[in-house]
């Protein structure tokens, strides 16, 4: 974490804005088109 630190303090922060972003439309897309299963987690127990 320490490494995350350091780069953000002397770069931009926007490139893992950006990546957060697209992972949750990917997400998004994944769970709209039901390939992934929200609530497949629940049953595993």
């Amino acid at each position: 974490m320490n490494w995350f630190m350091k780069f953000i303090t002397t770069r931009s922060f926007m490139p893992f804005v950006i990546y957060r972003i697209a992972l949750g439309a990917v997400l998004f897309a994944l769970i709209a088109t039901g390939a992934l299963d929200p609530l497949a987690g629940e049953s595993a127990g």
